[in-house]
């Protein structure tokens, strides 16, 4: 069995979950939630996600587009499931002021958390500035970005979502560009200017595309 460690990853957790020998009931998630908080969210929607197709009737072979909308109806789903939960468990939680003083909170650093989200400082100042458009913005960034503040996915959404915040003469990334327009931009726009490596900028723009015409 997988000793956790700091350096525990969510694919070492979700491996050891699926090589359980059944479904996992209610009582052995809770106990995979309790012993892994980190990953709270993932083992929830892994769950519904192997719930849902254990329970599925064999269909015939689809073709791409019918099996993409099937796929796209399940995630949704799955999202939907896992957003509620939270909401119900944390129903006092305060709303997100800013993503930066959330990890500042937990003694990280913006530079931190840019890296653990595999972004670099400009990119995380515009997502804290709202300055990129929220629907351009990658699911698995948004999940990634909760689980580093540890906050609940729908409370990233919604902030996420709200207006650009307001210019003001100071900035927690004083070395940032100053914004001459409240202008958002889509999160393609945000990592082709951004400092990232080639091969991140592809990663990030191969996540995006299709969400939103840049």
């Amino acid at each position: 069995m997988m000793t956790e460690n700091n350096r525990t990853t969510l694919d070492d957790v979700l491996n050891e979950f699926m090589a359980l020998d059944k479904l996992p009931d209610a009582a052995t998630l809770e106990k995979w939630v309790a012993r892994f908080p980190q990953f709270r969210r993932d083992l929830i929607d892994f769950a519904a996600t192997w719930t849902d197709q254990e329970f599925l009737p064999e269909a015939p072979e689809l073709g791409a587009e019918a099996e993409k909308r099937l796929i796209d109806r399940a995630m949704s789903h799955v999202q939907n499931v896992s957003f509620s939960r939270d909401s119900n468990t944390q129903p006092d939680e305060k709303p997100i002021e800013s993503l930066t003083a959330e990890a500042k909170a937990l003694g990280r650093s913006a530079l931190e958390l840019a890296k653990a989200c595999g972004l670099d400082l400009a990119l995380i100042a515009k997502l804290n500035k709202r300055l990129i458009r929220a629907s351009s913005i990658p699911a698995s960034l948004v999940r990634h970005l909760a689980r580093e503040i540890r906050r609940p996915v729908v409370a990233v959404q919604a902030y996420l979502e709200r207006s650009p915040s307001p210019a003001t003469g100071q900035s927690f990334l004083a070395q940032s560009k100053p914004d001459s327009e409240r202008r958002q931009e889509s999160f393609a726009e945000a990592v082709r200017t951004s400092s990232l490596s080639d091969a991140a900028k592809a990663r990030w723009l191969d996540e995006a595309a299709g969400l939103e015409e840049s």
